[in-house]
């Protein structure tokens, strides 16, 4: 029990502050007992608001705020029980962080007699704990502000004027570079770093493109060409052919492009694969889509009523155009073509437009039971190959 005692009381310097092992252990003992608290009042809370039946995100919100009420008081109770001076903070934060990297200074005796350190102190602005977290606070505080700027600037500015969706993507993405750009200069200014620094770091950089970073490079100089040359935009339907990606795009950032699929599957694409393959932008200019639905017929079956068949199908269905539109000369009413003769069946196409894209494939597969359904009431058959083999048995000879 007395090595015990003794152990408890041994004193550590911690930046000239001598603070006994008990002191670290009280300590320790109330942080862990703060977070179990925190969780029981977490769950006590958590019901009440189900009972008071607030909005989920505010609920999540005030748990939150709650919990970090709770971990600055436990942290002071803390450090007030364990009897630990709150002056050794300031210690920890004002502490140059530098001096964790210097090898340690062997003393140096002069003529005079006295000892010298044998590294050289430096006296100029030192990297602390407190410079970082000023820092972290102004580049957090630029994105807040970028955040709220974007905000007035797309209910109060941009919707009034009613311009496009993707020129207020780019002008919104631009104003938050900008704020970020000037946010991180002035966070590396209260650091103390100087632009001689950043000249020297940049130049490495440029160094480590060339020989590694040549695709996140690319990257980005394809988001730049995306979001300026704008041949797809928000909301766009594409598909990229040689890797099977269709969708809606909802995003473009610098190093990629955030496409959302038929099974609301975000789908995340690097930017150089958009420039540098086939994309088919389904409604870069409108929303219309020319659909091909193909079908065989017996070589028994009247043409003329399969064309009329497939003609009342087309009109039958609501999502289907009907009527040309003069301004675009390609758009035509429901039409059939008689394609090939096929080694088992006679080949139509029925062609038509749709108002969106989107929808292709539910019309589509609207379209296919629908001539099911026609064909059996007109029997009409649909065939599948067939082959007849014939044996023919040899003559034996007596």
């Amino acid at each position: 029990m007395e090595q015990i005692k003794n152990f408890f009381q041994n004193s550590i310097n911690i930046l000239g502050e001598a603070i006994t092992v008990e002191q670290i252990f009280t300590f320790i003992l109330t942080l862990i007992v703060m977070f179990i608290g925190a969780g029981y009042l977490h769950r006590w809370f958590r019901s009440l608001f189900n009972r008071l039946r607030l909005p989920q995100d505010l609920a999540n919100r005030l748990l939150a705020l709650l919990f970090l009420i709770v971990m600055v008081v436990g942290i002071g109770l803390a450090f007030r029980f364990a009897k630990i001076s709150t002056g050794f903070l300031g210690k920890v934060f004002n502490y140059p962080i530098t001096k964790l990297f210097q090898p340690p200074q062997k003393p140096v005796e002069t003529e005079t007699g006295e000892e010298t350190s044998s590294v050289a102190v430096d006296v100029g602005s030192p990297l602390t704990l407190k410079r970082l977290f000023f820092a972290f606070v102004i580049v957090f505080g630029a994105f807040i502000l970028s955040k709220y700027v974007q905000w007035v600037l797309r209910r109060q500015v941009l919707q009034t004027l009613q311009i496009a969706r993707h020129t207020q993507f780019i002008l919104l993405r631009f104003i938050h570079f900008i704020f970020l750009i000037i946010g991180v200069l002035i966070a590396l200014s209260a650091v103390g770093v100087s632009f001689t620094s950043l000249a020297i770091i940049f130049g490495g950089l440029s160094i480590g493109i060339g020989f590694g970073l040549q695709n996140i490079a690319s990257n980005l100089v394809s988001g730049f060409i995306l979001i300026f040359e704008r041949p797809i935009k928000i909301g766009d339907l594409v598909e990229i052919m040689d890797v099977n990606i269709f969708g809606r795009v909802s995003s473009i950032n610098l190093r990629s492009t955030v496409i959302v699929s038929l099974d609301e599957k975000e789908i995340i694409v690097p930017n150089t694969q958009l420039i540098t393959e086939a994309v088919h932008n389904l409604t870069h200019d409108n929303n219309l889509f020319r659909l091909h639905v193909a079908v065989g017929v017996s070589y028994g079956s009247d043409v003329e009523l399969v064309k009329k068949v497939l003609l009342e199908v087309a009109h039958t269905h609501p999502e289907i155009i009907k009527e040309p539109i003069p301004v675009l000369e390609s758009v035509t009413p429901p039409f059939v073509r008689f394609t090939n003769f096929g080694d088992s069946s006679l080949d139509f196409e029925l062609l038509m437009w749709i108002p969106d894209s989107f929808k292709r494939f539910d019309i589509a597969s609207d379209l296919h039971f629908m001539i099911w359904h026609k064909f059996k009431e007109h029997n009409i058959k649909i065939p599948f190959p067939q082959r007849d083999v014939h044996f023919y048995p040899k003559e034996i000879n007596s």
